[in-house]
C-alpha cells in the first residue's frame, strides 16, 4: 500500500497519514458491527466497564 501510495506521488508523511486514516474508518466500522452484534452501544458500555 506504502509503495503504490509512493508510485502515485504521495510524500511518505502524506502517504502514513492515508494509511492512519484508513485504519482508523476500518476500526470505526469494527466498533459499531461489534456494538451492533452486542445489542448495542449501551450494552457494549457495560460489557466493557464491567458492570455486566
Amino acid at each position: 500500500m506504502y509503495s503504490q501510495l509512493r508510485r502515485t506521488g504521495c510524500r511518505p508523511l502524506e502517504a502514513f497519514g492515508h494509511i492512519a486514516f484508513g485504519l482508523v474508518l476500518l476500526g470505526l466500522g469494527l466498533a459499531c458491527a461489534g456494538a451492533d452484534l452486542l445489542g448495542g452501544w449501551e450494552r457494549a458500555g457495560r460489557l466493557l466497564t464491567g458492570a455486566g
